[in-house]
């Protein structure tokens, strides 16, 4: 297994660029080699390689990005920072890496709470829940959902905490979908070890399963592909239907695109962006809230 050092000789400091309105190249001249050098660290490992990681030093090493997407450089620098040629080229590796991470670390998790004897305090022990508990009541304080109504997610992954505090916070029902026989298998588990099958509902497909499904507005993950796809069929969908109905999408902004590629405007054509919620503390994703175009 490879060799980890998470120590840093020059760890990077929020207050080493803090008048980055004054001199925004200065503060890219200080952040480009952290970012440079986490690239540079990820490429030696494999995916295998992440996999046979200790759950503890796979966050530790993530940690370090989440670090640098979490800088609060501003919209200005961090556009500067991502355009930055040499950064630019290194961003297909960062991603890749964060999307894996996530796969793993969730599945680390899923493992977890299947051999737990309390897994609701198994659940609340990861170290993202306050995150997702955040990110999940920004989201529903912004939507108004009639009772009753049923969720649709499209790429819930291994531990769809999202339905999982959807439903335990705020008694709303879910369907989430996902193209993993793997992942919908451990999926259907853990919601049954946590006591919610009857409240969550995990299918195998894509958003054309959305066709034959009874729901009432659909939520599309930040990682959830490919994104134009998505957004077309939904599109197709909804003009079938003939229905009013809110579509939610997560993505990413500011230094969090560092993390993953945002959603880009020709990915949701045929939609009108009506609201958005950018992200506070150490929410990753920016969600937003879109209508089809009549």
């Amino acid at each position: 297994m490879h060799d980890i050092n998470f120590t840093h000789e020059h760890e990077l400091k929020e207050h080493d660029f803090l008048g980055c309105c004054k001199d925004c190249q200065a503060s890219l001249d200080i952040i480009k080699p952290h970012i440079m050098g986490f690239a540079e660290r990820i490429k030696k490992y494999t995916r295998k390689m992440l996999a046979a990681l200790e759950p503890e030093d796979l966050y530790r090493l993530y940690q370090i990005l989440d670090d640098l997407a979490h800088m609060e450089t501003g919209v200005h620098l961090a556009g500067l920072i991502l355009d930055e040629p040499d950064i630019r080229r290194e961003l297909p590796v960062i991603r890749s890496y964060y999307s894996a991470f996530f796969s793993i670390h969730e599945k680390h998790l899923a493992e977890e709470l299947l051999k737990s004897e309390a897994p609701w305090e198994t659940l609340k022990s990861f170290p993202l829940y306050p995150r997702y508990k955040a990110l999940v009541r920004n989201q529903i304080e912004a939507v108004h959902t009639a009772p009753g109504s049923i969720l649709a997610f499209i790429g819930c992954g291994f531990v769809p905490m999202s339905l999982i505090l959807m439903n335990r916070l705020y008694g709303i029902r879910s369907i989430g979908l996902d193209n993993s026989a793997e992942t919908v298998n451990l999926s259907k588990k853990v919601i049954q070890c946590l006591g919610l099958e009857k409240e969550v509902e995990i299918i195998q497909g894509d958003e054309f399963r959305l066709r034959d499904l009874d729901w009432d507005l659909v939520l599309v993950a930040a990682l959830a592909e490919p994104k134009a796809r998505i957004f077309q069929t939904l599109r197709k969908i909804l003009k079938e239907r003939k229905e009013h109905v809110p579509v939610i999408f997560r993505t990413y902004t500011g230094m969090r695109a560092v993390l993953y590629e945002p959603v880009q405007p020709g990915d949701i054509q045929g939609f009108t962006i009506v609201k958005e919620i950018l992200p506070t503390g150490r929410v990753n994703n920016t969600t937003v809230f879109a209508e089809l175009d009549e």
